[in-house]
């Protein structure tokens, strides 16, 4: 019965666009103070014209963007910004994946961004009321994102392992697998559409386990160090897009 409880409040709709906007304030404050660009996360080229006052830009429409969440009257354009920015930070990965010089670890980085324009791209199919193939088409990209998180912890293992805090009870191996499990699972919970909101709601927990001991803890204990504060940011920017995909397919299950 408990359990019958816990997956029935777990399939509520609610709350994604405000975790989206806070964790965008976040995210645009540590690029902000940062600086510049938050490498890796924005690869944006060096050679770019006006790269530092870009840079400038970036982090105060990340900010205006996640404060235009927090306002009912402004979520639309909000998100249609953080759809944008997002979308440009892809296109970046992209330059990079076809080179030259080739780089394939950028497909991950195209996976992350990606997969906060589906969560901004949420917001807006639930405001506009997308049709069934549009809601398909969020929820199968999150996905194929999430399986490609799965690939990248298992490819990486050791890498994985290594951010995992050594304190930690069971180990940094056994934490990085089960984490790349819990991508696993997650996308192909979305693909194949079975227990797909319970697993946007486990799934963002677990990034939001990844940005507070992963990321916050060096933060913390580093504090002039801004990009371990972006890190956490971007996961924190994650967790939001994967809730957000689960708000917009418990909001269409609600409507059948």
């Amino acid at each position: 019965m408990q359990t019958k409880e816990m997956l029935r409040r777990l399939s509520q709709p609610g709350g994604g666009v405000a975790f989206l906007g806070v964790a965008a304030i976040a995210y645009g404050i540590s690029c902000f103070l940062q600086g510049g660009f938050a490498t890796p996360w924005q690869p944006v080229p060096e050679s770019l014209p006006f790269r530092q006052p870009l840079a400038y830009l970036s982090a105060g429409l990340l900010a205006l963007g996640g404060a235009g969440l927090l306002n009912a009257r402004t979520i639309r354009p909000a998100a249609m910004v953080l759809l944008i920015l997002f979308a440009l930070y892809d296109a970046c990965y992209v330059l990079q994946l076809v080179g030259p010089p080739h780089n394939p670890v950028a497909l991950l980085g195209l996976s992350e961004q990606s997969s906060v324009v589906v969560g901004s791209w949420a917001i807006l199919l639930r405001i506009r009321g997308g049709g069934p193939a549009a809601v398909r088409t969020a929820r199968i990209v999150f996905g194929l994102c999430s399986l490609n998180f799965a690939l990248a912890h298992i490819a990486g293992l050791k890498l994985t392992a290594n951010m995992i805090p050594a304190w930690f009870p069971g180990g940094q191996i056994f934490w990085a697998l089960a984490t790349g499990a819990g991508h696993l699972a997650v996308g192909l919970a979305l693909i194949a559409n079975r227990l797909a909101v319970p697993a946007t709601r486990l799934g963002a927990l677990m990034y939001v386990c990844f940005a507070l001991f992963v990321w916050l803890t060096g933060a913390v204990t580093h504090p002039t160090e801004w990009l371990r504060w972006a890190g956490a940011a971007i996961s924190l920017c994650m967790a939001a897009a994967l809730w957000l995909v689960g708000d917009l397919l418990a909001a269409r299950k609600a409507e059948i």
